[in-house]
């Protein structure tokens, strides 16, 4: 194979995409671009989903959408985004709780607690949305 598959370009492209998305998007709030984003997880948009829905909607327009590639890659998207929202999500309110009951203060550097690690369902759907945007883009560009 010579190629990549047009899938994991879009994808790579989504994730890309939204990644990039959460360097910039303090810049609209006036303040600079934040680089470590890119490698945070969590953020507006869900770039897991965008790229997992990225592909299965490009693996449905090629392959179709009652193919069982397109079965699989809709269940791994349900999956990342069901993961995002209700496991990483709560993280995200036990680090609260525990940011409330041990201040920062009162841990070691290397036991520091991050802003986010899931996400919110507004920002799994943005990454549904993005994904659409990525995917309509992408195929205009590959017919």
């Amino acid at each position: 194979m010579n190629t990549l598959p047009l899938a994991f370009i879009a994808a790579a492209i989504a994730m890309i995409t939204g990644q990039c998305w959460k360097i910039i998007s303090p810049v609209f709030r006036g303040k600079p671009p934040i680089i470590r984003n890119a490698l945070q997880s969590g953020g507006m948009p869900s770039s897991h989903t965008a790229a997992t829905a990225s592909m299965a909607l490009v693996i449905g327009f090629h392959e179709g959408f009652n193919s069982s590639v397109f079965a699989v890659a809709l269940v791994l998207t349900t999956v990342v985004a069901h993961d995002a929202v209700r496991v990483r999500g709560s993280i995200n309110t036990i680090i609260n709780i525990l940011k409330k009951a041990a201040p920062q203060e009162f841990l070691d550097e290397e036991d520091t607690l991050p802003e986010t690690i899931g996400h919110s369902v507004k920002e799994v759907v943005a990454g549904f949305v993005l994904a659409g945007i990525v995917t309509t883009g992408f195929l205009l560009f590959y017919i």
